[in-house]
């Protein structure tokens, strides 16, 4: 269900993006970034306490620089596309990582997912396969059909994520996760700033930061 968005908005994108024009395209690109800048700071506002989120960022961003995970990722993406049956030529490898962060890392999709897994409730999961749906439809007027094969990393990330929120339920707290929403946040509005051609963020280099702002959190809360 998670990728469904993904799957046919990217099929549907690919059919129709020749009768959209470059112009058009362009505007809507920039609408989209906006938009998701506008998503991030509706799960930036959620953060509990900033200072460990932001420290999280920092030692995170530095460990993604030091392993260079946003080469490393782009990198193995395009070998990937050239051994499917996608036409990989007119694909932009900066814009492609870009969408794949967004919607693999957003931090809508992020609190959604440990939402169902904590609580049962899939509703925040089924309102962004909708917005995926549309969101796939507009990156695949440009990237076509290699779109939809984000689903696929998607669907992994989603579902580690899933059942990791199944066992550390018992282990987090309200704060918590809020934090960890807060940095997913922070995530999608430098996405939103790079598909916005405003600033070139390196997205991948910083989701180490997701993985570090739970225990910083915890540690904060202890110390002060």
């Amino acid at each position: 269900m998670w990728m469904w968005g993904c799957v046919r908005g990217g099929l549907i994108g690919t059919g129709c993006g020749k009768y959209i024009s470059k112009e058009t395209q362009d505007v809507l690109m920039s609408v989209f970034g906006l938009s998701a800048v506008a998503n991030g700071v509706m799960s930036l506002i959620k953060g509990n306490t900033m200072p460990p989120v932001i420290l999280a960022l920092i030692v995170g961003v530095f460990a993604g620089q030091v392993l260079q995970l946003e080469r490393r990722v782009k990198s193995g993406l395009g070998i990937a596309l050239r051994k499917l049956p996608v036409s990989a030529e007119k694909i932009n490898m900066d814009e492609y990582v870009t969408v794949v962060a967004i919607f693999c890392a957003s931090g809508f999709g992020i609190y959604g997912v440990l939402t169902e897994g904590m609580t049962g409730d899939p509703s925040i999961l089924l309102s962004k396969s909708i917005m995926d749906l549309f969101t796939a439809v507009l990156f695949a007027g440009t990237m076509g059909a290699a779109v939809s094969l984000i689903a696929v990393p998607q669907l992994a990330i989603f579902l580690a994520l899933f059942f990791l929120a199944r066992l550390i339920v018992p282990l987090t707290t309200p704060k918590l996760l809020n934090d960890f929403v807060a940095c997913g946040g922070i995530l999608t509005i430098a996405a939103g700033l790079r598909v916005s051609k405003i600033k070139d963020i390196p997205l991948i280099n910083m989701l180490p930061a997701l993985v570090l702002v739970m225990p910083f959190s915890a540690v904060w809360g202890m110390i002060f």
